[in-house]
């Protein structure tokens, strides 16, 4: 006979402890008893939640409390199992109500009266499980509104494939990926070598926190942060996305202008929700241009400058308590917080290519199916002309869409076109 797998068992196990606190919160509603002297709330044992499947991570991961752990299992149950949201409706006197309402969850996981006005407090706006974004309060203001899982928690949580957020205010977010894989990278040796150092630290991480005990020896062990940083266009935000795909993590690129925003303190909430996502689905944090966020704080000359700063140092404080990898891409090393630097793991300089590595980008960035003039010199290209990656790139598909107009084929003459219209996009004089 097949095992079940452990996860499945899990969440399996969950819902059974929550089916059971469902028949004593009925019994106890059929007494007319409100627990007034109760000892107390009549909450399963927490270790039931306990194991290595996603629904045990996110409670670990978000420290919830065994009445959040119930709330927050009772909010999933439906989508595994419907009848959940009818018993929903023999836990209130509203008539009817399917689902879980905020009344609910108070009555399920509170039977004496100053547990009931904790509880009130623990659903609210301000509360672990609301403030995080693991649930939201649909519908009405107050606690007869439903309360609502995250898709993606339910997603991941259920084994489905994870849904891709639009990056948006809430979520200023989007999933990075890239065709190329790190084989694909043009660097120096020395860069290269970090690279791969990054990528075996990343793959090795679960033996080195969980297994040899760092992650219980040492505060914050398991968190990875990374920082690359050169010019533009030399294959930063690429080498991210090859490098999550390379250890088998998602990516999400960070949208820092939809960071910024004109209400105070949203700035903490909304980067809230992508690193609580993020530590549950191991995730891979990229900030493009970081140091527009994470720059040398200014001087304090007014309220805005004040809160500003605040948010800054929220972020600083937040991204090293974070338990999953964050790479972080600046232009300018020296743009990064002096105090922030100190809190970097991993550094890796991507610097604009010398002639030999040009050379190898003309020749990886034209796919083999491309019709190219025979003896065409891409070494002397490389030499006389000097690009970064991007612009390489960017050059060799302006030469493919000039060559189907005239010829299709590609001669050095389209090249050298294309060569030309990128220097004149940079304001730059093109080499004699």
């Amino acid at each position: 006979m097949t095992a079940t797998p452990a996860p499945v068992a899990e969440l399996r196990a969950a819902l059974e402890v929550l089916d059971a606190l469902i028949d004593v919160r009925i019994e106890e509603r059929r007494a007319c008893c409100l627990g007034l002297d109760a000892d107390d709330e009549g909450l399963p044992d927490g270790r039931r939640f306990d194991g290595v499947g996603p629904l045990a991570e996110v409670i670990s991961t978000a420290h919830l409390t065994v009445a959040e752990a119930v709330v927050l299992v009772a909010a999933i149950a439906p989508y595994v199992d419907e009848r959940f949201a009818v018993r929903y409706g023999r836990l209130t006197d509203r008539p009817d109500v399917i689902g879980l309402t905020g009344e609910v969850a108070r009555t399920l996981v509170a039977r004496t009266f100053p547990a009931r006005l904790d509880a009130t407090v623990l659903l609210s706006e301000h509360g672990r499980l609301r403030e995080s974004g693991l649930l939201i309060l649909d519908g009405a203001g107050d606690l007869t509104g439903l309360l609502v899982p995250d898709p993606a928690l339910v997603a991941w949580v259920t084994g489905q494939p994870p849904t891709r957020p639009v990056a948006s205010s809430d979520f200023p977010a989007r999933p990075l990926t890239t065709v190329h894989t790190l084989t694909d990278v043009v660097l120096p040796a020395a860069a290269r070598l970090r690279v791969e150092d990054l990528e075996a630290r990343i793959a090795h991480r679960t033996t080195v926190v969980d297994d040899w005990g760092f992650g219980a020896h040492h505060d914050n062990a398991a968190g990875l942060i990374a920082l690359f940083h050169g010019p533009p266009g030399t294959g930063k935000t690429m080498t991210a996305a090859a490098l999550a795909a390379s250890v088998g993590l998602p990516a999400y690129l960070i949208d820092l202008s939809a960071l910024v925003s004109k209400y105070i303190g949203e700035t903490e909430k909304t980067l809230a929700k992508v690193f609580d996502r993020a530590a549950r689905e191991r995730c891979v944090l990229v900030f493009d241009e970081a140091d527009a966020i994470f720059g040398a704080r200014t001087g304090v000359d007014d309220a805005h400058d004040r809160y500003a700063n605040q948010e800054v140092s929220y972020l600083l404080s937040r991204i090293e308590q974070h338990p999953g990898i964050v790479v972080l891409t600046s232009n300018l090393v020296a743009n990064i917080d002096t105090a922030f630097q100190r809190r970097i793991h991993v550094m890796v300089e991507f610097p604009e290519p010398g002639p030999g590595e040009r050379t190898r980008l003309w020749e990886t960035v034209m796919p083999g199916e491309l019709p190219v003039q025979v003896g065409i010199d891409l070494p002397d290209l490389a030499r006389r002309y000097p690009l970064t990656g991007a612009q390489i790139r960017e050059a060799s598909i302006e030469a493919a869409y000039l060559a189907a107009a005239d010829g299709r084929v590609v001669t050095e003459a389209h090249l050298v076109t294309g060569i030309r219209r990128q220097y004149e996009k940079a304001g730059r004089t093109v080499p004699s």
